[in-house]
């Protein structure tokens, strides 16, 4: 059977260990600077918790009634929301992620490289976080652009393990952990935390197995026993099968041409910027590949050789075949989503390389000035800390001066359980800023196929009548008597809702409302 091995820890060396991550994760928090709430993504993965845990009147979104594509993730939502009616602890939570993650890539690299002693690992630990903080990140996207933001910490396509917001993907550092645990000997630990991530974001199902796979490559290169690597292989689906099987049944196809129809709209329409290689495709994204070929080379006397070489070979040949076959049902299986964890791997082993050579090669230097790398180190460490504060504090500062917070403001105190509120399609804040529900926005979607399609038919509706340059009171009449709206969200400079049965409610400088009379 496969070895679990756990580590046996006395009641000091526990509290040693809990203390360290906790400074960790207090250290690399501020450092790598998390969003205020409720930011971009987490307007949709935060929906289903929220109304579950009855978050103002959510729970009658139409939105929030759709199939729930994180299950776990609105788990967590629900019951923190519930038990403490407060989202501060999702800070926290990020913050214990960033730790283990921290913890893991350090752990990996000195599992491949020399870094013993404190003054190595701490210089190699500044360069990490470097390569981690806001104010690099803030400086890549002032200088070089946009989609240079995550180059040494993100993955291809946009999609990234760490980033801004607390959400579903985070919970991929666990495939990160999941290295570490299986570097050190703890398999089912190891498969334990691949199984995690899966559990949470599904989309990490793919990335998970393809993980496990190199697992059982080594496990039959060390042990010479196909039943020991078969059993690795049984206990991960073992691990994974309650997830697949939510999947399966909730998500089945309603039909080919249903489902074909529903996966062209999230490809072509919705998701393009992570679905389409053509869409992603650019500089960056050879310097990642460069970035991950460099790291595999650096490793190829190691462990870590099957366990990043199989899953980017195998990430590559899907991606390779989606791009030929132009499938959409593999485009949307994300097979370059692997990359999310190579390229900080592939980061972390080339710093861990150079900083464990250029120790040795200049020992005597280094030693002479041992002091003064440690204050430099600290005082990194303090500016980084003071620039991921200071993020925080301009984007609070920018989410409270948004034009919309007038509006937000109005609703948050006048809902009632029957508003259902039309809105413009990028005004993605509004559920979770209000609590009202709305009738569609583009952000947030659904999974489903049939529900896809019903999103996408709502978008369609809401978007012909904010694109017409006179106000179609027709069209309005049907939100109200078949679509079920009862309040008209306006730009103030925008057409005039002239229309008998609407009654305006709310006026700034930015937005109106309008509310159906009859």
């Amino acid at each position: 059977m496969p070895r679990v091995n756990l580590p046996q820890l006395s009641g000091k060396v526990f509290l040693s260990a809990a203390g360290k991550l906790f400074a960790l994760a207090i250290v690399f928090g501020l450092i790598y600077a998390q969003s205020p709430l409720y930011t971009s993504n987490q307007n949709q993965y935060f929906l289903h918790g929220l109304a579950k845990a009855g978050f103002g009147y959510l729970e009658r979104d139409w939105l929030a009634n759709t199939l729930d594509p994180t299950p776990v993730f609105s788990l967590l939502v629900m019951w923190t929301y519930r038990v403490f009616n407060t989202g501060i602890l999702f800070f926290g939570y990020y913050a214990l992620l960033l730790a283990a993650y921290l913890f893991s890539l350090v752990g990996i690299s000195r599992c491949l490289f020399d870094l013993r002693g404190g003054q190595k690992t701490l210089i190699y630990l500044t360069l990490l976080l470097v390569i981690h903080s806001a104010a690099l990140r803030f400086t890549l996207s002032r200088t070089l652009g946009e989609e240079w933001t995550y180059l040494l910490e993100g993955g291809v396509a946009g999609q990234r393990v760490l980033g801004e917001v607390f959400q579903p993907s985070t919970f991929g550092i666990f495939l990160v952990v999941s290295i570490y645990l299986f570097l050190k000997n703890h398999r089912i630990l190891a498969l334990l935390a691949a199984a995690i991530a899966a559990s949470v974001h599904p989309t990490y199902l793919l990335s998970a197995g393809l993980l496990v796979l190199a697992y059982l490559v080594l496990v039959y290169r060390e042990e010479r026993s196909l039943v020991k690597a078969l059993a690795v292989g049984l206990i991960a689906f073992v691990l994974v099968l309650p997830i697949l099987v939510y999947v399966y049944t909730s998500f089945d196809s309603s039909g080919v041409e249903v489902a074909s129809s529903a996966q062209r709209i999230l490809v072509r329409y919705r998701i393009p910027h992570h679905a389409q290689v053509a869409e992603w495709l650019n500089t960056t994204t050879f310097l990642q590949v460069a970035i991950i070929l460099a790291g595999i080379w650096l490793v190829r006397h190691t462990k870590m050789l099957p366990i990043m070489s199989i899953p980017l070979l195998l990430g590559v040949f899907l991606t390779i075949l989606q791009v030929i076959t132009q499938n959409n049902a593999l485009a949307l299986l994300f097979p370059w989503r692997i990359s999310v964890i190579l390229v900080p791997l592939a980061t972390s082993i080339l710093l861990a390389y150079c900083v464990s050579c250029i120790t040795e090669k200049y020992r005597s230097t280094w030693e002479k000035y041992q002091k003064l790398s440690l204050v430099l180190g600290l005082a990194v460490c303090a500016a980084l800390m003071a620039a991921g504060t200071i993020r925080f504090q301009l984007e609070l500062r920018y989410q409270a001066l948004a034009d919309e917070r007038g509006l937000f403001s109005y609703i948050n105190h006048t809902k009632t359980p029957s508003d259902v509120y039309l809105v413009p399609t990028k005004m993605q804040e509004f559920r979770l800023a209000t609590g009202a529900p709305i009738f569609v926005d583009f952000k947030a979607i659904p999974y489903q196929d049939k529900e896809v399609l019903e999103w996408s038919r709502r978008m369609q509706l809401v978007t012909r009548f904010y694109n017409e340059e006179k106000a179609a009171c027709g069209l309005l009449a049907k939100f109200h008597q078949k679509e079920g709206v009862t309040q008209v969200v306006m730009e103030t400079d925008g057409k005039e809702l002239d229309c008998i049965y609407l009654k305006e409610i709310f006026q700034d400088d930015n937005y109106r409302v309008f509310e159906f009379t009859k």
